[in-house]
């Protein structure tokens, strides 16, 4: 699927995602989570890496596989490694107020497994794996 970077978009990737979890009858709880981590990366790519009104600004493939499903996405926005960000932990950005940012990618980590990062000819490349037990598929 390619998506424009346009946060309307998001109905259209919740819809596909819905459509391909209930085709292959997987559980709620793994659609939950493809979606979630899906939403996290396209919106992080419209409001921190310059996708906002791009055509094109997005792709996502996803994939049954035995342990799981292959999730693949990627953007054209700056380059961003997402495996480089620590943990978030509680850090005061100024007396009495906690740093704000990087818990979604902490979430997305915490949901999806074997993540990798590629910079490829401009796009930014993230594989990872949420896994599914055998008898939730």
């Amino acid at each position: 699927m390619v998506l424009d970077g346009n946060l309307k978009e998001l109905a259209r990737l919740t819809a596909e995602t819905a459509q391909f979890c209930r085709l292959h009858a997987l559980p709620e709880d793994v659609e939950f989570d493809v979606n979630l981590v899906l939403e996290e990366l396209f919106v992080n790519g419209l409001q921190h890496g310059g996708c906002e009104g791009m055509k094109a600004a997005a792709e996502v493939e996803l994939a049954l596989v035995p342990d799981g499903v292959a999730i693949e996405y990627g953007d054209r926005g700056t380059q961003f490694d997402p495996t480089l960000v620590e943990a978030p932990g509680i850090v005061a950005a100024t007396p009495g107020e906690p740093q704000i940012g990087g818990l979604g990618i902490h979430l997305v980590r915490q949901i999806a497994r074997d993540f990798e990062y590629h910079r490829v000819n401009g796009w930014n490349r993230l594989r990872m794996r949420r896994p599914v037990p055998s008898e939730g598929k």
